[in-house]
């Protein structure tokens, strides 16, 4: 069994199924279960938002009903006809029987006016007297003893349960306004019952709760199934728990008093209803995903495989040698432009073969050329330690000198050793080739060291002032017929060395700091002989092998400049990168 599945998987087919398959199956699975919980998430805000929306409204007509209830309780309190009744002391007066039957019908009128109400009741504390009226759908009056505190709903507690419903009071004190005394009370009870299934959507799956700030369970309906006494740290939130929406809210209510509405709704059943065929549609997208798969996978051996096993044949034939596996199948326009690319590849590769074993012809030619002038240079020296000792033997030694500075010059020149060496080193050959000139000018010509000894242990390029100093002695002061002195100078600043040649010749025409270069490019315009002057003494073949050689090593932000007056003799400026060499 592992032989057959590494046997498939060593398959280009199986696997170009493997990649279409994952490439096709994987994005599309992901959106759609990236869509479907968008669209799961969507619902569920839909859902909490329409069970916030309704607990809202619930909550605004309960406070609507009890705001009016607490109203009119008011309006009745501060009735004058009542106030007065309060006051009597006499109830078999005439005056007394026509408040009487005042009181009776006002008490009656708010319990019409609002179907809430299940009973009103008037009591009188100087005689002692309670005047009631109620809607006749409780069972026997009401108990009228008020246990609270004024102008405050609160349950009727255990004595409701007889009447089998949730009930509240409401009492406001009847006061005497010249005395600020109390007369009596008006009493309100509220059936809680009949107001929630006014404001509440009738379903038995809902559950309602509303509990006073002590805890006390103001009306219930259903079983309540999240935490009660939790729930007031999430007071206006909507949260999920499961299939149960919970939303918890404050009600304001009189006396500055915030009761506790607790409102559970079920997710629809119908939620999901969109999702019914969900698995069956998603058997159908695999299968569609795999036969795609499949029809990619025959496409691809057609158009792919085929002509890759014949290129990967002619491979191996031109690989043991046979350079004519020319490419003949016909495919695609792709492929045979691969074929023909792979043509040209193996004419070319003929040719390459015929030209490296032409190049290893002439190769071995020129290594026999080169190791017959390797010759040349030893004879050039051996010759010259010859003169200088037939110098010394005839007693010549300004020709020995002149000998031996020569030798060290071109063994500086045409040595091995490198293309830097320190500026000691460079200063001495200055000297070795001003021996030679002096051989030729005697003494009129001089030279002057002006080197910082910190610079000495510096590397520059081999031979980078001696084609300067020539240069000095032949156009400088050569043309003067007199004495004349050429300076070296070499100074650190800051990053860079500074190497400095001057002269105190015949000078030219060029202006304060420009650059050499720079300078020969404008020898078209200006004076006729200035610029031939500066042509003359720049053209030497030293120069020029200096300034490319400056360029190449260390780029072109480092130069060489010049400046110059006519009479008063010529300055080149180098300026160069430290490169601290062994001492």
């Amino acid at each position: 069994m592992p032989s057959l599945f590494s046997h498939l998987t060593n398959r280009v087919q199986f696997r170009v199924f493997l990649y279409v398959f994952l490439a096709i199956s994987l994005p599309l699975g992901l959106v759609l279960y990236v869509g479907y919980q968008q669209f799961s998430s969507y619902l569920d805000r839909t859902v909490m938002h329409a069970v916030d929306v309704q607990h809202d409204q619930m909550i605004t007509g309960l406070q609507q009903e009890l705001r009016y209830s607490a109203e009119m309780t008011h309006r009745h309190a501060t009735d004058y006809a009542l106030i007065a009744f309060a006051k009597l002391k006499d109830s078999t007066s005439q005056d007394a029987k026509e408040l009487n039957s005042y009181v009776n019908n006002l008490l009656s009128e708010q319990t019409v006016h609002s179907r809430y109400i299940e009973q009103v009741c008037l009591t009188v504390q100087s005689t002692n007297r309670t005047l009631c009226a109620h809607t006749g759908e409780t069972n026997g009056a009401l108990v009228t003893q008020v246990k609270r505190t004024n102008k405050r709903f609160e349950p009727l507690g255990e004595e409701s349960s007889r009447y089998n419903a949730y009930l509240m009071t409401y009492s406001e004190s009847i006061m005497d306004s010249s005395s600020t005394q109390e007369l009596g009370k008006l009493t309100i009870w509220l059936n809680m019952n009949k107001v929630w299934k006014e404001f509440t959507v009738k379903s038995p799956t809902h559950t309602y709760i509303l509990m006073d700030p002590e805890q006390r369970v103001l009306y219930r309906e259903g079983v309540y199934t999240g935490d009660l006494h939790g729930a007031g740290q999430q007071v206006g939130n909507v949260n999920r728990d499961g299939a149960m929406i919970h939303s918890v809210k404050q009600m304001e209510v009189i006396g500055n008093i915030s009761w506790q509405s607790y409102y559970e709704a079920p997710l629809p059943v119908d939620r999901l209803d969109v999702f019914a065929n969900y698995r069956t549609w998603l058997v159908v997208l695999i299968v569609f995903v795999i036969a795609l798969s499949v029809g990619g996978v025959l496409l691809f051996i057609n158009a792919v495989t085929k002509p890759l096993y014949v290129l990967k044949a002619l491979m191996n034939r031109a690989e043991r040698g046979d350079l004519r596996a020319y490419w003949t199948f016909k495919s695609s326009d792709d492929w045979t432009q691969v074929g023909e690319s792979y043509n040209q590849m193996l004419n070319r590769l003929e040719d390459l073969i015929k030209q490296v074993k032409r190049e290893e012809s002439l190769k071995k030619e020129a290594e026999m050329e080169a190791l017959h002038y390797q010759l040349n240079p030893h004879f050039l020296y051996n010759t010259l330690n010859t003169i200088k000792w037939v110098a010394k033997i005839h007693k010549t030694p300004q020709i020995s000198e002149v000998v031996s500075a020569l030798v060290r010059l071109l063994q500086a020149s045409l040595g091995k050793k490198g293309d830097f060496i320190t500026l000691r080193d460079e200063i001495g050959l200055t000297h070795d080739y001003m021996e030679i000139q002096r051989f030729r000018y005697g003494d009129r010509i001089g030279i002057d060291m002006q080197v910082d000894d910190i610079t000495l242990g510096c590397l520059v390029p081999r031979m980078l002032l001696q084609p300067l100093v020539e240069n000095a002695i032949i156009h400088g002061i050569g043309p003067t017929k007199r004495e004349g002195t050429i300076t070296i100078r070499t100074w650190l600043d800051r990053d860079l060395l500074f190497c400095q040649v001057e002269d105190n010749g015949v000078g030219m025409q060029v202006g304060e700091g420009a650059s050499a270069w720079e300078a020969m490019v404008a020898t078209g315009t200006g004076d006729a002989q200035a610029n031939r002057m500066l042509k003359e003494r720049m053209s030497g073949v030293g120069i020029s092998h200096i300034r490319e050689k400056i360029k190449l090593i260390y780029g072109p932000e480092y130069k060489m400049h010049i400046s110059s007056k006519p009479g008063e003799g010529t300055t080149v400026r180098m300026f160069l990168p430290i490169h601290q060499g062994e001492e």
